[in-house]
């Protein structure tokens, strides 16, 4: 079981993370009060905008009724976040106002240095530093997850290359990018997000060195608490580095809203 200081501290980082990444959005806002937190990113993507109950009485009709008020009200689609274990029949709660759930990501935390290190030959990484990087990053994330381009582009923008708590990074193969994933150090803990490989370069050890350099940078900023949301899939692959599972998140879509999983 997971220390509870360090929990606090997880649960304590990634409401900072999370104020980081939607603030740096162009009219972009996350906001949190005492019972739960609403990011909205201006993006119409339901995975673009969250609801956050953060206690239990932040999870009653009368908060998903005025978030989805906020929500409708500027013409976005969004999804209700629970953490598994701060709401156990919160699934439940959901399933019978017609919220349709979303797989659930395993949270992964690891406290310390990784227990493995690769270096792959061939594979290099660096840290996105200039506009063209930038927009090679964005490429990379919309081939990947197959999200619109200019979504990503308004996402991720330019002020992102002088922000003291985001960095971003490309793995590259024959100096072809072809990996990417975001560290975020905020409130002396770290976040990994957006970790992927293209298709073609899977099972090569890309996400490998990638996470690797993702997590030596983390330790020298006095970041070696860090966290991450994982999938099924990928879940062997962040054990290998030491990470444990400690909790799970599930996005809940509000009724009316059509999910397909392509």
């Amino acid at each position: 079981m997971i220390d509870p200081e360090v929990r606090a501290r997880l649960d304590h980082h990634i409401l900072a993370a999370q104020a980081v990444l939607f603030n740096t959005i162009k009219g972009g806002i996350f906001e949190v009060a005492e019972d739960w937190a609403l990011g909205f990113s201006g993006l119409r993507g339901p995975h673009f905008n969250m609801f956050l109950p953060l206690t239990p009485a932040g999870l009653n009709d009368d908060s998903l009724a005025d978030a989805a008020a906020y929500f409708f009200e500027r013409r976005v689609y969004y999804s209700v976040t629970l953490i598994h274990d701060r709401f156990p029949h919160g699934p439940d709660f959901l399933d019978r106002r017609g919220y349709q759930p979303l797989p659930p990501e395993p949270a992964m935390y690891l406290c310390g240095p990784p227990t493995d290190v690769w270096s792959v030959p061939g594979v290099s990484v660096q840290r996105v530093r200039t506009v063209p990087a930038l927009s090679a990053f964005c490429t990379v994330l919309h081939r990947v997850f197959d999200f619109p381009l200019e979504d990503m582009v308004r996402k991720i923008p330019v002020n992102h290359l002088k922000n003291e708590f985001i960095q971003h990074y490309l793995a590259f193969v024959d100096d072809q990018p072809v990996g990417a994933g975001t560290l975020v150090c905020a409130e002396d803990a770290s976040s990994i997000w957006n970790l992927c490989t293209l298709d073609g370069y899977r099972n090569r050890g890309v996400a490998k060195t990638l996470l690797s350099h993702m997590l030596g940078d983390a330790a020298e900023q006095r970041c070696g608490l860090t966290m991450l949301y994982s999938t099924a899939q990928a879940y062997h692959l962040f054990s290998r580095f030491g990470f444990e599972i400690f909790t799970q998140r599930q996005a809940f879509l509000p009724p009316g809203i059509v999910y397909t999983d392509e």
